[in-house]
């Protein structure tokens, strides 16, 4: 068994979003990601992987290809890897808790930021 404490990985800077990787594995990666308003995370994608999202805290816009949406506490979401997301405007500190599986190949996607 390996419990950790989500609270741990919920960190804030005020120069930018910060990524906290909570577990990296072949079969998933799971990370959470805060930001404080005015901060924003670029279009991206996330190879064929499938993304599942929950808002542990704040308020914000989730983009999903040309869809927006507000999201706020309680929020969860699924994107396919190959749709476009971003997240293009926080209201309140916003951290969600991101799942990924399988595991993109990239690394990029398994590094902490911030």
């Amino acid at each position: 068994m390996d419990n950790r404490k989500i609270q741990d990985s919920i960190v804030f800077s005020d120069k930018s979003f910060t990524k906290r990787i909570i577990y990296d594995m072949k079969d998933v990666l799971v990370f959470v990601l805060n930001f404080k308003p005015g901060q924003e995370l670029p279009v991206h994608k996330h190879e064929t992987s499938k993304v599942v999202y929950k808002v542990l805290s704040g308020s914000g816009e989730i983009k999903i290809n040309d869809s927006v949406e507000k999201v706020e506490e309680g929020t969860i979401g699924y994107v396919s890897g190959e749709d476009d997301f971003s997240i293009p405007k926080v209201d309140n500190d916003l951290s969600l808790l991101v799942t990924i599986s399988p595991r993109p190949k990239n690394d990029v996607y398994a590094k902490d930021v911030g």
